[in-house]
């Protein structure tokens, strides 16, 4: 049947509006417009209610889904002593035996037996002072730094990394560079930082090329020389800025390879190998003791300036530290080898790294030449197989049986190494769950109770409203009106009912997602589907409560409408 369009727009032109004679009526504002507006308002804030409720539970669900896709969250840490065969072992042979629900070590899986740890990754771990980027200013702070498994250049096909961490790390790299050794090193020796820590010291644009050197400044590991205990001990300020005699005693510089947004632990990465040199060796030790060094000039010396080297290198250490000097044919190089004086303490601290760069200094003063000096110090080896870790992550299956059993589990990984175990990581995913479920019934109900709500309210409201109408549609279906027509002009006035209040609702709801995405400790997220869902979902509460209502009406006969008029 055709609708006729301009009778249609005529009736709901008149419900929604008064008659221009009555505009200035209160009494008609009260029995007209008041009851409209009332409506919107009403709807308004049902509908605001339920799409706020949608955006905060996309915000936890979001954040949930994040904390899931991070391998680290499911990671159980534990402090003891192992090797990382040892480790890698229980990685490959411990099941939830998923019948009698306890958890085993076996070499032959069965159907109804689950694999429990996903990766492991053992590390050990240093505590280091690091300063501003100019290598002056102390940070405050004591940083943890984590060891991590890289691949050395000369073998290419063993001592391979992690490759669990690989992956997950380099999507969060701010270039993939991070297990790349550093290109001039024999030995990887570079740091990769956490952000935060990248800008508390001073740096603002982010390391983003291979090409570029920068260079980390840390105090020394090495326990003889502790700048804050002697700062302390001869009563100068335990912050002030270092100077340069300062700088040469204490501090020690490693290549920056890459800025991370997310490590697994602490606030910056260093190699296993660099791990074992800084903590076991003294090669990092910037008042190390040396065997030699040398002196290049930047073009031929001259004989003056043969003689001047050779007296200040006397007056500085003394004639019967050195052996004969060594003069390289091209005529640019001098090295000073020392004698082996073990043996006499007083000339300890003279063949000392930092104490020779001291001096140094001085030499530069006196020729007019360009210089430099050279130590030629290799960095010692190191072997994997005769590491010991005192940490590892273990990263568990995130199956909901595992993590309901992960109190077993800790108990039973705790007996087996003998260690101390911190699992706040995977409890926290754990109950990240369990609070998401009782969300979702949360919602769920709520939202049900808000649909509910706004269907009874209609169907109220608009029951109401109609039997005001009751005598002009029974007029209008007695002149032949088919009851038809008269449902779809009163489902459509439904509609403009809740569209207004259903637009007002979704663009706030907009600007609220729009604020807190600024936020990060505030949820709140809506995507596509939400929103047609919530729009779908409102549009059949008010077509449901109208059509009750309307239906009751158009199912009594036209005079029985009339007649009601009083």
């Amino acid at each position: 049947m055709k609708i006729p369009l301009r009778f249609f727009q005529l009736i709901v032109k008149r419900d929604f509006n008064p008659i221009q004679g009555q505009k200035n009526s209160s009494l008609h504002f009260f029995q007209c417009r008041l009851p409209i507006w009332g409506s919107w308002v009403i709807l308004f804030i049902l509908c605001l209610t339920g799409i706020v409720c949608l955006g905060v539970h996309g915000g936890i669900k979001n954040h949930l889904t994040i904390l899931e896709n991070n391998p680290f969250v499911s990671a159980i840490r534990i402090e003891g002593s192992f090797s990382r065969a040892k480790i890698t072992k229980l990685k490959s042979l411990l099941f939830l035996n998923t019948q009698n629900q306890t958890f085993e070590t076996t070499k032959q899986p069965q159907p109804y037996h689950k694999k429990v740890i996903q990766a492991v990754y053992p590390f050990n771990l240093v505590s280091l002072r690091f300063l501003d980027r100019t290598g002056t200013t102390l940070l405050t702070d004591a940083y943890d730094v984590l060891s991590v498994k890289v691949q050395q250049p000369a073998n290419q096909n063993k001592n391979q990394t992690d490759d669990d961490i690989k992956k997950w790390m380099t999507r969060h790299m701010k270039a993939e560079t991070f297990f790349e050794p550093y290109a001039e090193a024999s030995l990887n020796y570079g740091l990769v930082l956490s952000e935060s820590l990248y800008n508390q010291m001073g740096f603002e644009k982010p390391f983003d090329s291979e090409m570029d050197e920068i260079r980390i400044s840390f105090l020394s590991t090495d326990g003889k020389y502790n700048l804050l205990e002697d700062r302390a001990r001869e009563g100068k300020e335990l912050w002030a800025p270092l100077d340069s005699a300062e700088k040469m005693k204490y501090v020690v510089t490693a290549p920056l390879v890459n800025v991370s947004s997310h490590l697994p632990g602490g606030d910056a990465l260093i190699s296993e190998g660099c791990y074992d040199v800084l903590t076991k060796g003294k090669y990092f030790s910037p008042c190390k003791r040396i065997e030699h060094f040398y002196i290049h000039f930047q073009q031929p010396y001259q004989e003056l300036d043969r003689k001047i080297t050779i007296q200040w290198a006397n007056a500085v250490f003394g004639k019967h530290v050195f052996r004969k000097p060594y003069f390289a044919p091209n005529g640019k190089t001098i090295k000073f080898q020392f004698q082996d004086l073990s043996f006499n303490p007083e000339y300890y601290n003279i063949t000392t790294l930092c104490h020779v760069k001291s001096q140094f200094l001085h030499l530069k003063s006196m020729i007019d030449i360009p210089l430099r000096i050279d130590f030629k110090d290799d960095p010692p080896t190191y072997s994997e197989k005769t590491s010991t870790y005192y940490y590892a992550y273990l990263y568990i299956n995130k199956d909901q049986e595992i993590l309901d059993n992960i109190n077993l589990l800790t108990k039973f990984i705790k007996n087996k190494f003998e260690s101390y175990i911190e699992d706040h990581q995977v409890m926290t995913l754990k109950k990240y769950r369990s609070d998401m479920s009782r969300i979702n019934w949360i919602v769920f109900w709520v939202f049900l109770s808000i649909a509910t709500l706004m269907l009874v309210y209609i169907s109220v409201t608009f029951g109401l409203f109609l039997q005001t109408k009751m005598h002009n549609i029974g007029m209008m279906m007695s002149f032949g009106a088919p009851a038809s027509l008269i449902k779809k002009i009163y489902l459509f006035e439904s509609l403009k009912l809740a569209i207004f209040p259903l637009i007002i609702s979704i663009v706030l709801a907009l600007i609220i997602w729009a604020i807190t995405s600024f936020m990060t400790h505030v949820m709140f997220a809506l995507s596509i589907c939400s929103v047609i869902f919530y729009i779908l979902v409102v549009i059949s509460v008010a077509l449901s409560g109208a059509w009750f209502a309307v239906q009751h009406i158009i199912s009594q006969s036209p005079y029985q409408l009339i007649s009601y008029k009083t």
